[in-house]
C-alpha cells in the first residue's frame, strides 16, 4: 500500500457532535496556527487532501510526512505532486487543516515509497476470536487481552504523545464520551475500554497511568495498556493498524477502533475515526454477553 493511500485512509475527519461537548460542560480552546513549507507529494480532490513531505513545524513537530485537509477546496486547484509549497495549518483540539496553500517551485519527485500492505488473510474477521498478546497496564500489572474474557471489550490503538487532533487525541476524547455514556447504562457494566500504545519506548505503565488521569479515566472501567513493541505491532496488524516513527517522536499511523464480545470474538472493526460514541454503544449493545 502506498504511503498516501495508508495516511489517506487514517485522515478522514471527524468532530465531537456540539451535544457531546455541551455534556462535557466546556469550551473548545482557540485554534492555534504553524507555518509549514514542503513538498506535494500527492493531491486529492475527491477527499480535500494533500499529502505533503515538509519540514520541521516549529512549535508542533519534526519534519514529516503527512496527510493534511483543506477546508477550502480551490486551494488545491492547479496543485501537482511535486510543487514546493507553504502553507498555514490551522490545529484545533478535534481538527487540523490548511487554511493556505501556496505553490513556490516545482521538483520532480523519486520514485514514491511503497510499502507491504497487511495480507487480508491475516485481518481478524468478523466472528473470529480475537488474538491473545501479552499487554502491561498503567500499574505495571501484566494483562493478557485473554483476561478480559466475560467483558464486552472496546479497543483502539493510540500512543500519548500525537500532536495530530484528528487522531489519537479524538480517540481519547470519544472514548471519554462512551465511558460517560456507559455509566448510565447498567445493562453494559461488564464493558471494559482498553487504549493500547504502540510507543511502548516512551509510554511506560508510569506515564500511561498519568495520562489515564489526564483523561479522567475511571480504572475500574478504561485501561491504558502497552507491551512489548513486536507483539503489539503484529497484534496492531492483524486490526489493519500500523505505526512508523522515521526516528522522531511523532508517529504516522492509521486508526482502528474494536469491539470484541465477551468469549473474545470480533464484532466490529472501524478502521477510521469516522464513528460516533453512540455507534460504539450500539455495537457493544449486539456484542454477545458472558455465557451463564
Amino acid at each position: 500500500m502506498s504511503l498516501f493511500r495508508r495516511a489517506v485512509r487514517a485522515s478522514c475527519v471527524v468532530a465531537l457532535t456540539l451535544g457531546v461537548l455541551s455534556a462535557c460542560g466546556r469550551r473548545e480552546p482557540p485554534a492555534k496556527q504553524y507555518q509549514l513549507t514542503g513538498q506535494i507529494l500527492a493531491v486529492k480532490p475527491e477527499t480535500q487532501e494533500v499529502l505533503v513531505k515538509h519540514e520541521d513545524i516549529k512549535g508542533f513537530m519534526p519534519a514529516m510526512t503527512m496527510p493534511y485537509k483543506v477546508e477550502d477546496p480551490s486551494l488545491l486547484k492547479d496543485k501537482a505532486a511535486g510543487d514546493l509549497i507553504t502553507a498555514t495549518l490551522v490545529v484545533g483540539e478535534t481538527r487540523a487543516y490548511l487554511s493556505t496553500l501556496n505553490k513556490t517551485g516545482h521538483t520532480e519527485l523519486d520514485t514514491p515509497a511503497t510499502e507491504p500492505e497487511v495480507s487480508a488473510l491475516d485481518l481478524v474477521k468478523q466472528g473470529q476470536p480475537v488474538p491473545d498478546v501479552a499487554l502491561v497496564d498503567e500499574d505495571g500489572q501484566t494483562r493478557r487481552l485473554s483476561s478480559y474474557r466475560g467483558n464486552r471489550v472496546a479497543l483502539t490503538f493510540i500512543y500519548t504523545r500525537c500532536p495530530d487532533p484528528e487522531f489519537c487525541p479524538l480517540m481519547n476524547q470519544q472514548f471519554a464520551a462512551v465511558q460517560q455514556a456507559l455509566t448510565r447504562r447498567p445493562d453494559l457494566d461488564d464493558v471494559r475500554l482498553l487504549s493500547i500504545s504502540f510507543d511502548p519506548a516512551y509510554d511506560t505503565p508510569a506515564v500511561l497511568k498519568a495520562f489515564a488521569k489526564t483523561q479522567q479515566a475511571d480504572p475500574d472501567r478504561w485501561h491504558f495498556l502497552t507491551g512489548k513493541p513486536d507483539e503489539i505491532a503484529k497484534f496492531a496488524a492483524r486490526f489493519g493498524v500500523t505505526a512508523t516513527s522515521n526516528g522522531t517522536p511523532v508517529i504516522i499511523h492509521n486508526l482502528g477502533t474494536a469491539v470484541i464480545d465477551a468469549q473474545g470474538r470480533l464484532v466490529t472493526l472501524r478502521s477510521t475515526n469516522q464513528w460516533k460514541p453512540n455507534e460504539l454503544i450500539d455495537d457493544l449493545k449486539t456484542a454477545a454477553t458472558a455465557e451463564p
